[in-house]
């Protein structure tokens, strides 16, 4: 008589099991067939549309952890650098300054800038006036071949003073002019490592963000399947339910541990990340959100343009090219002929012999032209073109990959919004699954148990795709932002 009434009333809990499993397929489903049309339709129209921000989706990183700040446990107890965690929650504007004012990279291009500022101090000295006294006395013995007037020792007075100016010098002038486009492309240098810097932060604290929630949603798959567990062994010491079952369970208990040991150590290198760019550490993290960011302006099309026109890298690359240029020209010009001014100052006294007191003073116009230094001016010539060609291959390298890299990141913005809204989906069947498993947990009677164990797997797979899809779509807005020279404006957000 047990028997019947056992399987009826297996029965009845599987059925609105079964009835959410086939939902959660439908509604997966149902997202794919939405993520994957706009993709095979409007490929072309991307083209022209405006970018899909991270701003137009509801769902934020906060939203997933339920609060806008998450906390920073430390992985380590003996930790010497927990003595050391500031009090205050770190936030993305404040890991962007922090990490500006900490980076040693950004120190050598500012010492590589100072130092091109100096250099075109050097060659402007070169075209401005030149001014030298001279001044020399001492004894002096003159001897005459011709006259037998024997030795005439006395006292050798000279003075003099000289004041020039280069009239006409193009070699001193290009090179001047190099020296000018090298410290502009050593200031731009200097920005995109600014931003390059900002990047890195604020991937750095997406990072952290992303691992933590994860590692929270790791640790719920975790107590779900314990659950289960637990239901089990007490079934299986009641005869109630077979060894296999519970070791099937066990297996899916020890490969979520696994699998939160992997959370962990992502967790522990975001945080390692994290300190080694900003230099401080912090119990608290305020959850990053795209609202933070500068909006990236225009469409599509309007994005590669302006990355083309404004990006750091690029322009600096295209300095560094007009700059080797001029040393090109400086190069070739040493063939001709240079042409300065002079105004000179002569006083002598006891010059060849005993004389009296001469006193000089002129004003001259000199040239000097050198026809052939050997060959050295040709092959210096030779040299610097090589050079030339050299920067202009890699400012079109640098341009092709700077485009290539910015078409994906606005086709990763497009996707990452379209898997959102399957991954959502798929959340939302999955967790329905979970909460029937819940209530079945509670009752004692629980349906299927591949379904269960599989339902709590499908959540955390969903879980972790929602978190990595919003991750993705907030990198991508900060690369766009870093590639147009904007992304380092966020630390005008930061906290003093």
């Amino acid at each position: 008589m047990n028997t019947p009434l056992f399987k009826a009333t297996e029965r009845t809990y599987s059925t609105p099991f079964a009835f959410g499993f086939i939902a959660s397929y439908a509604l997966v489903a149902c997202g794919y067939a939405q993520t994957v049309a706009p993709l095979a339709t409007g490929a072309s129209a991307s083209t022209t549309s405006r970018v899909a921000l991270a701003s137009d989706q509801s769902l934020k990183l906060s939203d997933l952890a339920g609060s806008t700040t998450i906390d920073l446990p430390g992985l380590d107890d003996d930790s010497a650098a927990s003595a050391n965690v500031a009090a205050r929650a770190i936030s993305l504007p404040n890991a962007v300054a922090q990490a500006l004012r900490n980076s040693a990279q950004l120190s050598q291009v500012r010492a590589q800038y100072e130092s091109s500022e100096a250099r075109v101090g050097v060659t402007r000295a070169d075209l401005l006036p030149n001014a030298s006294l001279r001044w020399a006395r001492g004894p002096e013995k003159s001897e005459s071949t011709t006259i037998a007037t024997g030795s005439n020792n006395h006292q050798y007075t000279s003075q003099s003073a000289r004041l020039t100016q280069p009239l006409f010098n193009i070699p001193l002038y290009k090179e001047f002019d190099s020296s000018r486009q090298n410290k502009d492309a050593t200031a731009l240098r200097l920005q995109a490592m600014r931003e390059t810097t900002a990047l890195a932060a604020a991937r750095a604290t997406v990072d952290l963000a992303v691992a933590r929630i994860t590692l929270n949603f790791s640790d719920d798959q975790l107590d779900q399947l314990n659950k289960i567990l637990s239901y089990l062994e007490a079934r299986t010491s009641a005869g109630a339910a077979s060894q296999a079952d519970l070791e099937r369970a066990r297996t899916r208990v020890l490969a979520a541990r696994q699998t939160r040991l992997e959370q962990q150590t992502n967790y522990s290198n975001a945080i390692q990340e994290i300190y080694r760019l900003t230099g401080a550490s912090a119990q608290t993290l305020q959850l990053p959100s795209v609202n933070q960011l500068p909006a990236v302006p225009g469409t599509n099309n309007q994005i590669r343009e302006m990355v083309k026109a404004k990006n750091f890298e690029l322009l600096a690359l295209k300095k560094e090219v007009d700059a080797q240029q001029s040393l090109v020209t400086a190069e070739y010009s040493k063939y001709l002929p240079v042409v300065g001014a002079s105004l000179e100052y002569d006083s002598t006294e006891n010059v060849g012999g005993t004389n009296a007191l001469t006193t000089n003073t002129r004003g001259l116009v000199v040239m000097t032209w050198n026809l052939s230094m050997g060959g050295k001016e040709y092959f210096a010539a030779q040299q610097a073109s090589a050079e030339l060609r050299n920067r202009q291959a890699k400012l079109d390298d640098e341009t092709q990959r700077t485009t290539q890299a910015t078409e994906a990141d606005l086709t990763l913005l497009q996707s990452s919004s379209l898997r959102l809204q399957a991954a959502q989906a798929e959340q939302a069947s999955a967790q329905s699954v979970v909460n029937a498993v819940n209530e079945q947990l509670k009752t004692g009677r629980m349906g299927s148990l591949l379904e269960a164990l599989d339902a709590s797997d499908r959540l955390f797979g969903a879980r972790s795709r929602i978190t990595q899809a919003l991750g993705q779509q907030m990198k991508a807005h900060t690369q766009l932002l870093n590639r147009l020279g904007l992304l380092s404006d966020v630390q005008s957000q930061s906290n003093p």
